[in-house]
């Protein structure tokens, strides 16, 4: 026999279900979260000034700024002050004599008697003499010198060098001795080239430049060192010239 079913069953008591621990973000999360949430509120900010001053011409959004050109705005300290511009150093100054005065320059003792001018020289070659024209818009001026040996070694006033510094015109040019200078009669009768001139003795010496017809002679420049030595110059103003 089935035993009868039971009119209401048995109501039995619901299983307490525990809730899930809530769990603590850590400190790291809750700041990029936190940054997330920034730049998200920054974009949305952006697109809707867009879209709204897109829509509204006549809207107070800010002005587009145009493009910049960067600037140098950095300062600098001034240049460093400049010094005076170097000058170059002023030749060394010569010591001047006038025509007849003994004028001295490293142990030559040299006076000029007298200043020429010619048309000619006449040259003595040891076999014959001839006649050395300056020619068209020249002339010759020979400068006639006594020259002791006031040094202690001796030397040739005319010749290998010689003691001519040049002449130099009124317009500050400066002339050498001609070439056949050694040539000259009144070179040739002194013995003024070729033969030394010993310590205490002098010689009488013709030094000839070949100038232009309208130059003017106003000095004459000797060195006993033969211009070897700085300083060691002596100048003879002229204070005229006499025709041949």
């Amino acid at each position: 026999m089935i035993p009868p079913k039971p009119a209401d069953e048995p109501t039995l008591p619901a299983a307490t279900v525990a809730a899930p621990a809530r769990v603590r973000p850590s400190s790291r999360a809750a700041v990029l979260a936190a940054v997330w949430t920034v730049l998200v509120a920054g974009v949305s900010s952006g697109v809707t000034v867009a879209i709204v001053g897109g829509d509204d011409p006549g809207g107070t959004s800010a002005p587009a700024s145009s493009p910049s050109v960067w600037q140098d705005t950095r300062t600098y300290p001034d240049d460093a002050a400049q010094g005076p511009e170097e000058q170059p150093s002023p030749s060394p100054t010569a010591d001047s004599y006038a025509m007849g005065e003994k004028a001295e320059s490293g142990g030559a003792t040299v006076v000029v008697k007298k200043v020429r001018e010619s048309a000619t020289v006449t040259i003595d070659d040891f076999e014959t003499t001839k006649t050395l024209k300056a020619g068209a818009g020249a002339k010759y001026v020979i400068v006639e010198t006594t020259v002791y040996n006031d040094g202690t070694k001796s030397f040739d006033p005319v010749c290998g060098g010689g003691i001519s510094q040049g002449l130099i015109d009124a317009k500050g040019r400066t002339f050498d001795v001609i070439e056949d200078v050694y040539l000259v009669e009144e070179n040739a009768k002194a013995k003024a080239c070729g033969e030394e001139v010993q310590p205490g003795f002098k010689r009488d010496a013709f030094f000839v430049y070949k100038l232009p017809a309208d130059a003017r002679p106003a000095q004459w420049a000797f060195s006993g060192s033969r211009g070897q030595v700085e300083e060691d110059q002596a100048v003879v103003t002229i204070a005229g010239t006499a025709a041949n």
